[in-house]
């Protein structure tokens, strides 16, 4: 009996070490993002709460961020693009191709990038920091 009372023990212990898995919130809802082209906005949800939002600029014409439905992919906390001069891209959520969610300096309330979803630099930072790999974004609306 007394193994018994240390095993339990012991296993309760282990499972409070183990981070919440960031994938579901406490009440079960997964992650989603949608990415609003029209008003410029990224909103964060988990299950249907609304647990992240930020202005975003997405790519000016002629350079378009491309809408639809896509799974996040790798997450680097400091890329360098590859198609432009190795431009810094802190906080890199890859989206894939060459499209990407990342922190840059200038972010204006109209679409300004050659493609990629610009944030903020800080509220790049806690994006990263909460998105996972397989987080569905949806990115709709007219620019």
């Amino acid at each position: 009996m007394r193994k018994s009372r240390v095993l339990i023990v012991v296993s309760a212990f282990i499972l409070a070490s183990i981070p919440e898995s960031r994938a579901a919130s406490s009440g079960g809802g997964l992650q989603r993002v949608i990415i609003d082209k029209t008003n410029q906005l990224l909103r964060a949800y988990e299950g249907n709460r609304l647990v992240f939002q930020s202005r975003v600029s997405t790519g000016k014409p002629g350079k378009r961020t491309p809408s639809g439905t896509f799974s996040a992919k790798g997450k680097e906390r400091m890329r360098y693009s590859r198609r432009y001069h190795n431009a810094p891209m802190p906080y890199s959520v890859h989206l894939g191709g060459h499209y990407f969610i990342h922190g840059f300096s200038s972010v204006p309330n109209y679409p300004a990038s050659r493609g990629c979803v610009r944030l903020p630099v800080a509220a790049a930072r806690q994006f990263f920091g909460w998105i996972n790999p397989g987080t569905l974004v949806s990115i709709r609306g007219n620019r």
